[in-house]
């Protein structure tokens, strides 16, 4: 909450200059006047303001909360300004819901919000008041909602860090995070989106966006990770591997890789460095495998560069990662990297055999066969190795990393989003023709119009949602035709198959949207009356007791 604290040990520190300015929602608004305060735009208070009720409980100086003294539930939460007056009440109400609610220095109520997003959005649009400006979100709450603003005249860039999927391990066709979900539907209403890899940049497109808004914006490696005269002696079987001890990094597999070797008579070791709540499952499984003389877990250490210019090789075997800080650090050392096949990461860095080497994923035998393999190769081969890893993670230091950035921010302009309507209870589009005939790689559809501007025609995407999954996918059209009679417009759509492979037997229904639309705008589209289910190769369309067009596996 201090911001000024923050920026003063930031700047300190030498990580942020001095003509920054850092800005805090709440510190904001408590600075601000009547009239700032004004500038917030929402709806009119409703009348009455339900007064404090509750067991009050003080978090802090600035923060109140009311517990319903029965349940123990929050149903009210105060901000308050620093001289205690009362700034935003946060106020859980039966029928109604949550209702946030903006108070005058005087104390009346100003405006009100009834969702969160709709508080900090309207925050966002008061603040970023400058010309031109830039709003870099790289948080997954805020994510899921920033998309919202369309009345907006900043750019706005979003950084992933890591995978936009649940099971990035199973393909690119399955469901989105929970915590992506939104972000992902209106994935076109951000002006650019920044990912670390182009493994990542293929799933995304593989969902059917054009991916026109996508750049390679990838994370940093600390300058001087990349040794230019790295030791020439290391001990061939010394292994360092660096990761927090968490299941997600499945450091069980290495150790097992190495029991394995071990019963093979192979010398080799491993160190992993850094801390965790796994590590007593670790230890444990170190302990009955037998192998305290050759798997070592020291914890946090200050001298991990000086550790992995003295390995020799390094691993990584997680369930997934964005862009792996700790590969790229260990390849930088000249250690070469023998790791799982892991969405995202390893085969945008790795040259199979020339500067390490991919393994199948969550394959711990083909771990240890390639680990063995790698020791007995010679040592021209092995130091050639080395200088080819150190040589590829060069592009990821600084200076080409801010370069990609200063690309995207010089390049970026603000996407021209539609009309900011709420059509959540939007009627479907009605069909005129409807035809659904099989392709080689799924099906082609053809919806006839009527009465449609050409205009809004050519921005209509066709939207495949599962009906209980949050996966999806879209197609543009493909073809657009116009009939002479009646003003009717014919939109093809290219259907892939592809999109249904992680969910089989998952009915998905099937929408029509404008391209930069908001989700919820999307319109269901209504089967002529006489339409009949259409089989086309192993999916059936047809029409839902409410008329309306979706697909299921054909039974």
């Amino acid at each position: 909450m201090d911001t000024d604290e923050i920026r003063d040990r930031l700047i300190a520190q030498g990580k942020m200059r001095d003509d920054v300015e850092l800005v805090n929602i709440w510190q904001d608004l408590r600075g601000r006047s009547e009239a700032g305060l004004a500038r917030l735009e929402g709806e009119p208070p409703r009348m009455p303001i339900p007064d404090e009720d509750g067991e009050l409980e003080n978090i802090t100086p600035f923060y109140d909360v009311f517990r319903n003294s029965r349940t123990g539930r929050v149903i009210r939460r105060n901000y308050l300004r620093g001289d205690g007056s009362l700034l935003l009440a946060d106020i859980e109400v039966p029928k109604l819901g949550r209702r946030f609610i903006l108070h005058s220095p005087s104390g009346e109520p100003m405006v009100e919000w009834r969702r969160p997003r709709d508080f900090y959005n309207a925050w966002i649009t008061a603040t970023v008041t400058k010309s031109p400006a830039v709003v870099i979100v790289d948080d997954k709450k805020v994510s899921e909602f920033i998309h919202e603003i369309s009345d907006r005249d900043f750019a706005l860039i979003l950084f992933l860090h890591g995978s936009h999927l649940s099971h990035p391990w199973n393909g690119n066709h399955g469901q989105p995070l929970r915590a992506r979900t939104d972000t992902m539907r209106n994935f076109d209403r951000f002006d650019i989106v920044g990912v670390q890899t182009q493994q990542q940049a293929e799933a995304i497109r593989a969902m059917g966006f054009s991916g026109e808004n996508i750049r390679l914006l990838t994370g940093e490696l600390p300058q001087g990770s990349v040794v230019s005269d790295p030791p020439m002696e290391r001990d061939m079987g010394n292994a360092v591997m660096v990761a927090n001890l968490i299941d997600l990094k499945r450091i069980e597999h290495p150790i097992r890789a190495i029991a394995k070797l071990r019963d093979r008579g192979v010398a080799v070791s491993l160190t992993v460095l850094g801390e965790g709540p796994a590590r007593p499952k670790l230890e444990a499984l170190v302990d009955e495998l037998d192998l305290s003389d050759r798997v070592k877990l020291p914890g946090y250490v200050n001298d991990v560069h000086e550790r992995l210019t003295s390995a020799s090789f390094s691993t990584l075997t997680s369930t997934s990662e964005g862009l792996p800080l700790s590969l790229l650090e260990a390849m930088g050392a000249g250690c070469v990297p023998i790791v799982y096949d892991i969405t995202y990461g390893p085969r945008d860095l790795i040259d199979q055999g020339v500067n390490g080497f991919i393994t199948p994923w969550s394959d711990i035998d083909a771990l240890a066969d390639q680990i063995d393999a790698f020791l007995t190769l010679d040592e021209d081969r092995v130091e050639g190795m080395r200088r080819e890893a150190r040589k590829t993670v060069e592009r990821y230091l600084p200076e080409a990393g801010y370069q990609r950035w200063q690309d995207a921010l010089e390049e970026v302009a603000v996407v021209n989003l539609p009309d900011d309507r709420d059509e959540k209870s939007a009627p479907s589009i009605a069909a005129r023709k409807l035809t659904c005939e099989a392709t080689t790689q799924g099906c082609r559809i053809e919806i006839e119009l009527d009465r449609i501007h050409p205009a809004i025609a050519e921005s209509l995407e066709l939207v495949v949602a599962g009906r209980k999954l949050s996966t999806f996918f879209v197609s543009s059209s493909t073809q657009i035709s116009t009939r002479r009679f009646g003003n009717k417009v014919v939109l093809t759509f290219d259907v892939d198959y592809a999109g249904f492979s992680e969910s089989p037997d998952e009915t998905f229904d099937v929408f029509l949207r404008r391209a930069h639309d908001m989700w919820t705008a999307k319109r269901r589209i209504k089967a002529p009356r006489r339409f009949r289910a259409v089989q086309a190769g192993d999916r059936e369309w047809y029409s839902t007791k409410h008329g309306n067009l979706s697909v299921r596996p054909h039974s």
